[in-house]
């Protein structure tokens, strides 16, 4: 075997389809849970070098940053978000001051002390998946819990509904938009947007705008072609 090749791990999980959404989730957190476990021998950790998969143990840094930007799957629907949302904004980006910072697995999956190692992509959207089951658990749990409150001790759990603050548009954007409407009307002619919203505001926070001259250039030059009647390159040359 060379030495130097370098392995992709691959995880298939055949989900529960119980049509109880209670029981399906349980059950599909007990798969999760067995597939995120590290690796061990002799009852110690395996796989514990930062920068390696815990279970797998191939080394991450050889897959690249773009194996980790794939959107996100819908815990309930399994099908991929599209609010922008990816492994890697959701693992590796602080939520609070968006610097990258690396993610690290537990000893235990959800409990235990943080290792040096991680998981491979689609070990981490696993993880992504037992995350929300846990979470959708607990509220439900917090529901019942709510119940026994009221009918113990008369305490009432008060949901908070919270709204999106808007926030206002920066001044330079504001002046900048005669230059985006006119970006927006040859979208496709040369100019290409891209926006990329906040996955927990709703809003834009990074637009880039790329003009393509030599694009423009060439729709510029058929353009003149079609209006004065001189073939353009390659065309009425045999007739």
């Amino acid at each position: 075997m060379d030495q130097h090749t370098q392995y992709y791990a691959q995880s298939k999980i055949d989900w529960d389809n119980d049509p109880d959404p209670y029981k399906r989730r349980k059950k599909n957190i007990k798969k999760a849970r067995r597939a995120l476990k590290p690796a061990r021998r002799f009852g110690f950790t395996k796989f514990n070098t930062r920068g390696q998969c815990c279970v797998s143990g191939i080394m991450l840094a050889a897959l690249g940053p773009q194996a980790y930007d794939v959107p996100l799957i819908d815990p309930d629907t399994f099908t991929p978000v599209d609010d922008g949302r990816t492994l890697a904004n959701q693992f590796f980006k602080d939520p609070l001051t968006g610097k990258i910072e690396p993610f690290y697995a537990l000893s235990s999956v959800d409990t235990g002390w943080p290792m040096k190692s991680g998981y491979s992509p689609d070990l981490l959207m696993i993880y992504w998946l037992f995350s929300q089951w846990k979470m959708q658990q607990q509220q439900d749990n917090q529901s019942q819990h709510s119940v026994w409150l009221w009918k113990r001790r008369k305490i009432k759990m008060v949901p908070i509904n919270t709204q999106a603050k808007k926030m206002p548009k920066p001044k330079i954007v504001e002046a900048m938009e005669p230059f985006y409407q006119l970006c927006l009307e040859h979208q496709g002619k040369g100019v290409e947007i891209s926006e990329f919203k906040n996955f927990q505001t709703g809003e834009v926070d990074i637009c880039t705008i790329q003009l393509d001259l030599r694009h423009m250039r060439y729709l510029e030059e058929q353009s003149q072609h079609s209006f004065d009647g001189t073939p353009s390159d390659g065309q009425g040359r045999n007739a």
